[in-house]
């Protein structure tokens, strides 16, 4: 009979697994289930993704959630990957957050007669289900779907054999389940469970019938022989495949945004050269059709001082690698030790490979990196620390996973060299180092003066000018190992626009022209005084020596 309308029954369901794990068997199973319960009117499962929900403009994302709506009406919504609807950089601008919302919407308060089940990765679920207020409410239902045990992946290997009128002869049966095993071992995350094998009895098929064909005369097989698959037959399916760069043309326009971002960089000419260099010969690398992947680790280690533009040129230089089809994602995942390390026995891997997987088709940016040799706050004399550990982890999927994300790690000079020479197979792994000079007082001058008339659309004044050139003469003449070079810069900026927006304040509104508002006078910058008593002295870690009678 079913259940009566006044109750309200949630059926909606999370389901928590890596491909091939069964989750849209299941849910086709609940559609059916439900509908035999009365739960549903149809039972159907409408299966879609992000790119069959997500408009591309304004206005085109909320029609194109209610058309999948309505079409799941009766039955099924099957939402898998799920967690792309809800981007983890924050993005106000995409999307996918306007479908969250009517999908809450729907749930909550729509016509009903509709069970949706969401579909995806442990911790990527997580953050989906948080990036709402009212979504993790919606959900009752919560499956995880492990992956197949070898011996569970064999009986499939058998179903798919039946359903593809194929059979194994005893040797290549064995072959199948020790691939089996040999893929499950080193299975990580992407790892395609039923779908890797019904891949492998689908390769077994194809060998199978080119074998036939091979034979002089076809026709003197029988119905056996035409539907036995031998042990010849599975030695020629391909597993374990090379790594080489996607089939990816290069992105010219991307390519050309990306230099152009480096170029327009102050100073840093070497890394510019250094940078142009690889591209070059990348790019030719990708013309006579070589392995790039394998001429280069292209794991880079980014030695410099604060504020010497590490973490920017990382950002670049990761456009850089996906414009020319090296990277297939092209992201950029920043973390430091904190974000590797954690407090317990086991654990650290476990949080080093979920930093790492982030990664995957991208690069993982390690600031700090030294930090993980030097034990953090407790074990410098080599007692018991947790960073050794995340570097061993990070060391083994550098190399199973070689071309599939790359690592830079960014520190200062000395520091990085103790960490390159920590493990001994640190150093091998990283093809490229590019170190990062502090920038001396004119080129500080240069960067001061972009970011107030490029960034800040102000003009300064020739006064203001020859006192700023002092005053960066200054700071760079009493600099130590920790100043912040752009970052110092960037503070003195902030202080000279909150200085002029105080003289501004001070005159009418009707007095303020728009040749007033946009510069900066004297006036502004004469807070920054040539003497250790400034205020950028005192500031916390800023970096500068005193020196006996200066400035006095």
């Amino acid at each position: 009979k079913g259940f009566e309308e006044e109750e309200e029954i949630n059926i909606h369901s999370v389901f928590i697994g890596n491909p091939g794990t069964g989750k849209t068997t299941v849910a086709q199973m609940m559609g059916k289930l439900y509908k035999s319960m009365g739960l549903l009117s149809k039972g159907h499962v409408h299966e879609v993704d992000r790119v069959d929900l997500v408009g591309e403009y304004i206005g085109q994302t909320a029609p194109k959630v209610k058309e999948a709506i309505e079409k799941a009406r009766g039955g099924v919504l099957f939402i898998d990957e799920a967690y792309s609807l809800a981007r983890s950089n924050d993005d106000s601008k995409d999307f996918g957050r306007e479908v969250i919302e009517i999908l809450v919407k729907e749930m909550s308060n729509g016509e009903g007669d509709m069970a949706v089940i969401v579909a995806g990765y442990p911790k990527e679920m997580e953050h989906f289900l948080t990036s709402n207020p009212g979504l993790k409410s919606r959900f009752k239902l919560y499956f995880t779907f492990s992956d197949y045990l070898p011996n569970e992946l064999s009986a499939i290997s058998e179903y798919a054999c039946t359903q593809k009128t194929v059979v194994l002869e005893a040797t290549a049966k064995k072959m199948i389940d020790e691939i089996i095993i040999e893929a499950y071992r080193n299975r990580d995350r992407a790892f395609g469970n039923a779908r890797f094998v019904y891949d492998l009895v689908d390769q077994a098929k194809i060998a199978l019938g080119l074998r036939i064909m091979k034979d002089t005369d076809p026709t003197q097989f029988d119905k056996e022989q035409l539907e036995t698959v031998l042990f010849s037959d599975v030695e020629k399916i391909e597993v374990k495949r090379p790594k080489r760069l996607p089939n990816l043309p290069i992105d010219e326009k991307l390519l050309e945004l990306a230099i152009n971002e480096l170029n327009h960089m102050i100073g840093i000419s070497n890394i510019k050269k250094e940078i142009n260099e690889m591209i070059s010969l990348v790019r030719f690398y990708r013309e006579s059709s070589r392995d790039v992947l394998n001429k280069f680790y292209l794991h880079t280690v980014f030695v410099g001082n604060p504020g010497t533009g590490k973490t920017t040129v990382a950002r670049i230089l990761t456009k850089i690698y996906k414009a020319l089809g090296i990277l297939e994602r092209g992201h950029m995942v920043e973390t430091d030790r904190q974000g590797l390390v954690a407090g317990y026995v086991g654990q650290t891997a476990i949080k080093t490979a979920e930093r790492i997987d982030e990664a995957m088709g991208g690069v993982l940016f390690i600031d700090e990196a030294y930090a993980l040799t030097s034990g953090g706050s407790g074990s410098l004399a080599g007692g018991s620390d947790f960073g050794n550990e995340a570097i061993q982890t990070i060391l083994k999927r550098m190399e199973d996973s070689r071309g599939e994300f790359f690592i830079f790690a960014a520190g200062y000079p000395d520091n990085m060299e103790t960490f390159l020479k920590a493990n001994p197979g640190l150093r091998s792994r990283f093809d490229k180092i590019l170190k990062f000079e502090d920038y001396d007082s004119a080129l500080l001058y240069k960067i001061s003066l972009q970011m107030l008339e490029e960034e800040e659309g102000l003009k300064v004044n020739e006064d203001a000018k020859a006192h700023l050139v002092k005053y960066l003469d200054f700071l760079y003449e009493y600099r130590d190992k920790y100043f912040g070079n752009a970052r110092t810069v960037r503070n003195i900026v902030n202080d000279i626009v909150k200085n002029q927006s105080l003289r501004l304040a001070s005159i009418p509104s009707e007095e303020r022209d728009p040749n007033i508002v946009s510069l900066i006078t004297y006036e502004d910058v004469a807070t920054l005084k040539l003497t250790h008593d400034d205020d950028i002295f005192n500031k916390k870690s800023i970096g500068f020596r005193k020196k006996s009678g200066a400035g006095e």
